[in-house]
């Protein structure tokens, strides 16, 4: 049962930057004096490493139940709406968005899985993969984890159908819920739909400052977190005060991983990505290190933004002055901010029935998602 879950945790797992750092590399030619001894950032990269798998395998019972209540809803007698679905599922992922629920509930010292958390877990993993499937189509992307994306390999009317089957049948697992379930799902929607309307593009000279960027990213990816994790903390009945603190825990975590994101699209390979690197270049996403290149007055960031369709060579170009600037360590400070922002929220909480353990868990899994765009 354990090992889609190994499999996941070594996917969020990979800290190299299309490399191998050195505490990946192999014992043996450290002990033959190839290699030099581990420095202290790798080791405690890789004691980051080991928490974070811990907390992946701490939370593999309860995402083995909703993994099978997602593959429970995917049937429908319009064969390849079940097929999209099927075929995006099986291309795997962190599934961290129903490991979060997985883990508050359990933070606040519930060793069960009501079935309600379960079908609210699955939901809000319904309405990712429902989102995956509609911003491939926006974005013209055509791999994901590297296979062709779905509609690349179905059409695009089928994959935007297949979306929105997944859409109702999420919310045909909320509706049946607590109205703070219901409620927060569809905040979360609206807000997932409105961060897509926002976002556009670099093209024609827009630019976005800082803040828009944060409100953008907070719609479009961290409302998913909040909700996630605020479902984990409901199920568990805490107060409205740590329910709070637990939701702005979501959000800052949300914001964290999408910035570290977008530093891989820069500084790893296609292999570790599952698409080609420089994506958010090519598309003109606007990303966090695109929007700060933008504002550092650079004229080659001028140059390129103001090509209508960079070739390969072009991004391949921009990325090494991207690689090479100060712009990613600028992204990470940001993206530091808000992982200090979600590790605080944890410390807040107020529970007699907290578990150490877990919290120390989901601490290390913030910790390690920053430290792997290193």
């Amino acid at each position: 049962m354990l090992d889609i879950y190994l499999l996941m945790s070594s996917e969020l797992l990979q800290g190299r930057a299309g490399h191998c750092s050195s505490e990946e590399r192999p014992n043996s030619a450290r002990a033959e004096g190839i290699l030099p001894e581990p420095t202290r950032r790798e080791a405690d990269l890789g004691l980051l490493k080991e928490a974070a798998r811990d907390a992946f395998l701490s939370g593999a019972a309860g995402l083995q139940l909703v993994e099978e209540r997602v593959r429970s809803c995917l049937d429908s007698e319009a064969e390849v709406l079940s097929s999209i679905s099927r075929y995006l599922l099986e291309l795997g992922g962190k599934r961290i968005r129903p490991l979060l629920a997985v883990l508050l509930t359990k933070l606040f010292g519930i060793s069960s899985y009501p079935k309600s958390l379960i079908d609210a877990a699955a939901g809000v993993e319904l309405i990712h993969m429902a989102t995956l499937l509609h911003d491939d189509i926006i974005d013209q992307s055509p791999t994901r984890r590297n296979h062709p994306s779905a509609f690349i390999k179905f059409g695009v009317s089928p994959t935007l159908l297949a979306g929105d089957f997944l859409l109702v049948k999420a919310f045909g697992l909320c509706a049946k819920l607590d109205p703070y379930i219901i409620q927060a799902t569809e905040r979360a929607c609206i807000e997932l739909t409105e961060g897509e309307v926002l976002e556009g593009t670099l093209a024609d000279g827009r630019r976005l400052s800082l803040e828009q960027y944060v409100n953008i990213i907070s719609k479009k990816t961290a409302s998913l977190f909040q909700l996630a994790a605020g479902i984990g903390a409901f199920s568990a009945g805490v107060t409205p005060a740590d329910l709070s603190r637990v939701e702005q825990f979501g959000r800052a975590a949300g914001l964290a991983f999408q910035i570290v994101d977008d530093i891989l699209d820069v500084v790893a390979d296609a292999d570790l990505l599952g698409k080609p690197s420089g994506t958010d270049l090519k598309q003109k996403t606007p990303s966090l290190p695109n929007i700060l290149w933008l504002e550092s007055g650079d004229p080659r960031a001028l140059e390129f933004f103001s090509i209508e369709q960079p070739n390969r060579a072009q991004c391949d170009s921009a990325l090494e002055v991207l690689r090479s600037s100060d712009i990613i360590a600028q992204s990470r400070a940001v993206a530091r901010q808000h992982a200090d922002t979600a590790q605080a929220a944890l410390h807040g909480l107020e529970a007699d029935t907290l578990d150490l353990t877990v919290r120390d868990r989901l601490l290390s899994l913030v910790e390690y998602t920053l430290e792997r765009c290193l």
